[in-house]
């Protein structure tokens, strides 16, 4: 199905019955990621997923993407649909999209889970030598893959960025063809997130003062940033529940998905069951 919101034509699927339940994918893939979890979700939820703009089936704009306009892109999708507020769910950058939408429009979430949002400007200041180090060595492989999309090799700044950001060394040949060539495919819209220097903020105020129930997932498996960052996120939000998910990494609902949906099931029970409906 298609919205025609913000001067894009955003592409999504829909599937279940229940609660709306909206999941936004992080950088370089597309709604067809969750998959692997859509079944399980689809017994309780009506669950849709979207492509952001410009990445596979959603209309590019005319000019580079940013964070504002991707939440701006999920609000019109949940005015879209006409269901009233959803819980949102977002994995990775995804993340991002879901909590800026929670500071921005907490009028249309009833609750958020994220995954490993990477929230890099909230380690700033960061005493852990080993937080530290791999916050300095970001730097690097994130010019390399800028260099490498600019010069048009898509595919090896894929790669560059599964193996040294996301996955881990040595993950990029364990993937499925299908999987790489979708990732090489969106490598034009992550540059367009490099170039937004808001990208990986949040409006820290905001999310301070929520009411709006937070799930923060991490798993045991991923580079040593993202837990730092659900620890600063967990310090920082009243509402937020934390969950491990032990023997996960970056992408859990399409690696780990019994897991991952018993997590977020778990948490969506907690909070029906809370007589407020705001407290984890």
């Amino acid at each position: 199905m298609i919205a025609d919101v913000n001067g894009v034509k955003l592409y999504y699927e829909t599937v279940g019955a229940g609660e709306p339940i909206v999941l936004t994918h992080g950088s370089w893939t597309d709604g067809t990621g969750w998959a692997p979890s859509l079944g399980a979700l689809a017994e309780r939820f009506q669950v849709v997923a979207w492509d952001r703009r410009g990445h596979s089936r959603s209309q590019n704009a005319d000019h580079p993407g940013s964070r504002s306009e991707d939440a701006a892109d999920l609000a019109a999708l949940i005015e879209h649909l006409g269901t009233g507020p959803v819980h949102a769910v977002g994995n990775s950058y995804g993340a991002i999209v879901t909590l800026t939408l929670v500071t921005n429009r907490p009028d249309l979430v009833t609750s958020a889970a994220v995954h490993e949002p990477p929230l890099f400007t909230l380690l700033e200041g960061n005493t852990d030598p080993a937080v530290a180090d791999a916050l300095a060595a970001t730097a690097g492989p994130l010019e390399t893959v800028a260099a490498l999309i600019e010069a048009g090799d898509h595919r090896a700044a894929a790669e560059h960025f599964i193996d040294n950001m996301a996955l881990g060394p040595g993950s990029w040949p364990q993937l499925p063809e299908t999987f790489r060539a979708l990732v090489e495919g969106n490598a034009l819209t992550y540059l367009d997130e490099l170039r937004d220097p808001t990208a990986l903020s949040i409006d820290t105020a905001a999310l301070a003062a929520t009411t709006v129930p937070i799930l923060l997932t991490h798993g045991t498996t991923s580079p040593v940033l993202f837990p730092a960052v659900i620890d600063e996120l967990a310090l920082l939000v009243p509402t937020a529940r934390v969950e491990t998910l032990t023997g996960a990494g970056h992408i859990p609902y399409a690696t780990h998905p019994e897991a991952w949906v018993a997590a977020l099931t778990a948490f969506q029970n907690q909070i029906a069951a809370s007589p407020d409906r705001s407290t984890p």
